[in-house]
């Protein structure tokens, strides 16, 4: 989960235990630095967009005679279509999970990113930042931040692993990854579009061979 809040007073002692735990050291360099903060627990960036899907096409059999001679047998057509159809099926369960992920990042991320602004809001206006931490579940307290004079904050991004970083490079960086997680989203919900039409146009097509199957089975016993 992505937290963030200011190092100054309240935060350090947190930040000091954050450190022992992660074994982060001193003199890490800070591509490196930046790396770790862009990756959360799982290894995945906490607002970048995952890897996109590649939807499959499925063409359209507008030719059913055609297509049914090159293919040779209905049940070598129906398996062919059959193999596409799971294919997408599983694809579509992957999409509706990277969905769900996102929509539960999302709303971290954005509280993550207000709280940051409104520290700034206070540090530009000269004056402490008064809130309420949780300590324990269920347990909070009231603290006065003195955010106008520190400006690093530590940013938890999983697996027992805090950041210290300035709060206008944190702004900067966690502003892009939730504009990629909106971005993700939107993608996400226009592959899973692409993909039911293909599901829709592979389910005609089933269709189509087997009604083809059933008018060519008649024939024969016709002419039988």
């Amino acid at each position: 989960r992505v937290l963030v809040f200011s190092l100054a007073k309240l935060g350090t002692r947190f930040f000091s235990r954050a450190n022992k735990r992660a074994h982060l050291s001193s003199s890490q360099t800070k591509t490196q630095r930046h790396k770790d903060m862009t990756t959360d627990g799982d290894g995945a960036m906490p607002g970048a967009a995952p890897e996109r899907e590649t939807v499959p096409t499925a063409a359209f059999i507008d030719d059913i005679d055609k297509y049914m001679t090159k293919e040779g047998s209905a049940e070598a057509a129906l398996e062919k279509l059959q193999r596409f159809f799971s294919a997408c099926k599983m694809i579509e369960q992957r999409l509706v999970q990277k969905k769900a992920k996102l929509k539960l990042k999302l709303p971290e991320i954005q509280a993550t990113y207000d709280a940051l602004l409104q520290m700034k809001r206070h540090a530009d206006r000269d004056e402490p930042l008064t809130t309420h931490y949780e300590l324990s579940q269920s347990i909070y307290a009231k603290a006065r931040i003195p955010v106008h004079e520190d400006d690093k904050v530590g940013i938890w991004l999983g697996a027992n692993v805090m950041l210290e970083y300035p709060r206008d490079e944190a702004i900067d960086l966690i502003s892009k990854n939730l504009a990629a997680c909106k971005q993700a989203l939107v993608d996400l919900v226009e592959d899973q579009g692409l993909l039911r039409d293909q599901i829709t146009t592979t389910e005609v097509n089933m269709a189509r061979v087997f009604n083809w199957d059933v008018k060519e089975r008649r024939k024969q016993k016709a002419a039988e």
